[in-house]
Parts: C-alpha cells; structure tokens; sequence
C-alpha cells in the first residue's frame, strides 16, 4: 500500500483508492478476537498514513466502533472476565497530510453465504461526505451499494460529487456483470459518476478477480482495471472518457480464478512446490495443467500410481501430458501395496464378496504414497476431484481426497472438460491431449469400469446438482424442470448423506455461487434426507 501511494503520487494523481479491509486481509473472520491484532492494525494504518503526503488516499481497515455498542452475546459473557468485547467497525478511512483525516463505518454487514460479518463488527448509523480540495466525495463499502435507497443515495443527496465504493467481492462466475449492472444504476439513478474499487488475489478457499471499474454520471463505462492481477488505473472524473469492455467464456473465468487462488494459496503458505496424483484422466490433466500455469513446470511434480486395474492408455497419456507440460513423472506403482493391505485383511474379509472395499484400498494406497512425499520434501498435495464427484460422495476417504489443496472441487465435470479445451485453444495444440478427453471417464478401480456404471451421465448430473446446490430447487421443482423424478430423489439423497466426507476434505477453491465449505453450512448428523 505505501508503494501505491508512492506510484499514484508520481504518476500525478490527487486521490489513491484501495479496497474494502486492505490493512487486515479479508476475510480476516477470528483474527478480530485477538487484541494483539486489532492493535497492530492501528499501528499498520498509522504507517500507511504516513506515506499519505502530496497525495490523499482511502484505504479499508477497523477501528473501535464510535457508534454503538454491540449487545453483549453468551460468547461474549464467557469472555467477558478476561477480555471485555470491544465493538468494531468495518471502516473506510481518508488519509491525508500524513494523518487520518476522515472515517466512515460500513452501515449493512453482510451475513449470508461465505459472510459472517455480524459477528464481527457493527453497523454505522450514519452517513457522511468526505470534503477534500474543495470537492465533495461520498465514500461507502461493499454491501451498502447494493442496497437500494441506501448510503448512496444518502450520500449523493449531501452533496456527494462522485461515490466510491471499496469491495472485498469473491468471485463467482458471471458476478462481474451483476456488479456492472448495480454501479450503473447507481450512478444513474443518483446522477453521479461511482468508482468500484476491488480486491484481487486469493485467500484460502476465496479469489477476488478484482476488475475495479467506474461509470460516469450517464452510465458510461468510464475506467477498466484487470481482473485477476494486481493494476492501477488513473481515472479523472472531470474529464469525459469511454473505455470497452469483453465478456469472458464461462471456461476463461475458471481459468483464471483457479490460476490465481492456486498460485496465492501456494505461494502465501510458503510452500515451494505441490505434487499430484496423474491418472490419465481428464481431472488430475486439467489440474497438472492450471499447477503449471500458476507455478511453472519447475515447481510440480506428477506421481502416476499404476494399480492392478491400470490401463496402458491412461498410463501413456499421462506421460504425453508430462511431455507436452515439461513436468517431472514419477511412476510409483502401488499393486503390491494393494496385494499386502488385501493379504492383511483376508482373515477380516472372509465369506464377504469383493466390493468397493477393496477398490477402495487402491485409492488410499495412492493418498499414503502422496501423503509420504508430501511429508519428506514439504511438498503440498494437490486432491483432483471435480465438484460432481464431490457432491455425491464418488470419492475415498484418505484416498483421492488426501491433500491440502482441492482445486477443482467446485468445478463441475462438465466444465472441466470446457476448461480443457479452452486450454488448448489457447496455445493452439492438445496441450492437454485429445485422447484424454475423448475417453470415458474411469476411476480404473475394477476391470471396465467407468464412471457411468455408478452415475448418471454427467450433463444429467451437473443440472440436477446445479438447481439442487446452487439455486436451492425442491426435489419436485427440480423434477418439473425435465428430470426424472426418481433419478433426483436418488441424487439428492446422495448429496446429503456424503456431507461428512466433504467437511473432511481439503479447502478448495470457490467459483461458483454456492460451494462447499463455510458457504454451504449442512450438518452432517441429520436425518432429513
């Protein structure tokens, strides 16, 4: 942030804007019950200060709540003996002359969802103007802008000259043209240009595609900054200025949100390289791929783990695929690791059929050898599965789900393959290559198997999950929709039950509106299925 003080002040700029809770990190969730952090916030924003000179700039931090104060709550009574609550804001402060000049608390706190903000922090009860120069400039955060008849209107009818709005917005796919088409409506609505300013990069299982944008008084799209990397944009809301705008494939977003959260997790954990299960198929392709895109070849290492039900073709397109990525293959072959777990339980085993018990074993045999690599380099494991395996339990426990990193595990199947393709079409080969997304989707656990011997096509299976997970639909609305209604029942159920391997799996990325994790909160022990 100092930096970027520094560069808007050289490159002739008046105000420098960053986003919605830049000092803390968002979201920064328990981090906010240290004391110890609180105060080294204050003192990061007293420094951050400092730099603003010849130049203001409105950055986003917390503060104790000069408003209100919060209700005290039963955690808050447990606590109380040893750490009295302190109210705090969700603030964004205008720096100038070295100093905080100006505040202004964010009014609706957002709880839905990957939000928790009521937990946190409380509400403003009032709005104000920020004056600078002799202008006046309305500045809000996040959630207040989506709110109609709201600080923004407020702020316009004090005398706002233009509104900023400062965001922490995770991406989903298609959310930047809801937040184009809300900005809009704001600025025209309210007669004044509005610069939304984004954050970008990922944090734990979230990626903000940044993509800070401002429309002038009339709608027009005034400034553009990238999505998915770092910019700087200088905008003057004086001066009329038009700039286009593209609309990214479904298959491109994913691309580049994945790139991203994988790159960030990666890289802000401190570790220095991952390593991966290659099948051959087209799940570990697509993540060995976006690992190299967001690492460099030099950085990952595949592992193909041969077992008893391997095929030759998938052993040989794994290695085209390590070729054609100048990634590193080891081949470590787990049949005989599979012979001994099967002699160990023999004796427990007897008089039983063959099942998926022991197509199991394979899987978890596969997770230990990562899973020992992992812990003799510090390697972090990257688990392959796709969000429709994911939902409905088609994976192992300590198997494929073994890792630290689930980075397609909000990616259906179906869009796993578009995402392959546009790889390719990208570079103009089959990076990714044709025979791996031309053969039937395998977990190769038992002679001739395929993944349509225990699920329905994907395409069937995708559009059940999407209105069953994403849009919350009825069974029977679900069935209106043209689906069988004994195949949605089944699906369904399948989903609920699995939740308890899911709530053991690793974090992985969210791309969608609705994924697993701290955004779908399900019990596990429940009987309503």
């Amino acid at each position: 942030m100092k930096t970027g003080i520094a560069r808007a002040r050289d490159a002739g700029a008046e105000l420098a804007v960053f986003p919605e809770l830049c000092i803390t990190g968002y979201p920064p969730v328990d981090l906010l019950l240290n004391r110890d952090f609180v105060r080294d916030c204050a003192v990061r924003l007293g420094e951050i200060a400092a730099e603003a000179k010849g130049i203001a700039a409105v950055a986003g931090g917390i503060e104790p709540a000069p408003e209100a104060k919060r209700p005290l709550n039963h955690y808050d009574l447990s606590m109380v003996a040893h750490r009295p609550p302190t109210p705090l804001a969700n603030m964004a402060f205008l720096l100038a002359d070295g100093a905080v000049l100006d505040r202004q608390a964010k009014t609706f706190l957002p709880n839905y969802d990957v939000f928790d903000e009521t937990r946190y922090f409380v509400p403003a009860t009032t709005r104000k103007v920020f004056e600078l120069q002799g202008r006046k400039f309305g500045v809000n955060t996040c959630e207040d802008i989506w709110i109609d008849q709201g600080p923004t209107e407020e702020q316009a009818k004090l005398g706002a000259e233009f509104i900023i709005n400062i965001s922490a917005s995770p991406f989903y796919l298609g959310k930047w043209q809801l937040r184009k088409q809300l900005m809009r409506k704001r600025a025209t609505e309210n007669r004044v240009p509005v610069l939304f300013v984004n954050s970008v990069g990922g944090q734990d299982s979230l990626v903000f595609d940044g993509g800070s944008f401002a429309f002038d008084a009339q709608g027009n799209l005034a400034a553009l900054a990238r999505h998915f990397a770092p910019d700087m944009v200088l905008l003057d809301t004086d001066v009329p200025a038009l700039v286009t705008d593209k609309t990214p494939s479904e298959a491109e977003e994913t691309h580049q949100a994945l790139v991203l959260g994988l790159k960030d997790y990666v890289n802000k954990n401190g570790f220095k390289k991952v390593v991966l299960g290659l099948s051959g198929g087209v799940d570990s392709a697509l993540v060995l791929a976006l690992a190299v895109a967001a690492l460099g070849a030099e950085r990952v290492l595949a592992v193909a783990m041969p077992g008893p039900y391997s095929s030759k073709g998938s052993l040989a397109d794994a290695k085209k695929l390590c070729d054609n990525l100048y990634v590193e293959l080891k081949t470590i072959p787990v049949t005989s690791l599979y012979k001994d777990y099967t002699s160990l339980l023999k004796s427990e085993f007897r008089g039983q059929p063959e099942g998926v018990a022991e197509q199991n074993l394979q899987a978890r045999a596969r997770g230990n050898v990562l899973m020992a690599l992992s812990n003799k380099f510090g390697y972090l494991v990257l688990s392959t599965g796709n969000k429709s395996e994911v939902a409905v339990g088609y994976n192992t426990l300590y198997g494929d789900l073994a890792g630290g990193l689930s980075v397609i595990s909000d990616v259906p199947k179906t869009l796993v393959y578009k995402v392959c393709r546009y790889i390719n079409d990208q570079v103009g080969r089959d990076l990714i290559p044709q025979s791996i997304l031309d053969k039937p989707p395998s977990a190769e656990l038992r002679a001739n198997q395929t993944d349509q011997d225990d699920l329905p096509p994907y395409d069937v299976l995708d559009g059940i999950l999407h209105l069953y997970i994403e849009e919350n639909r009825t069974v029977e609305e679900i069935a209106d929709a043209g689906y069988d209604a004994a195949l949605v029942k089944q699906i369904v159920r399948r989903v609920d039950r699995n939740e308890y391997k899911r709530q053991q799996a690793p974090l992985g990325l969210k791309i969608t509106p609705k994924a697993f994790g701290f955004g779908r909160r399900m019990p596990v022990t429940n009987r309503y299925l």
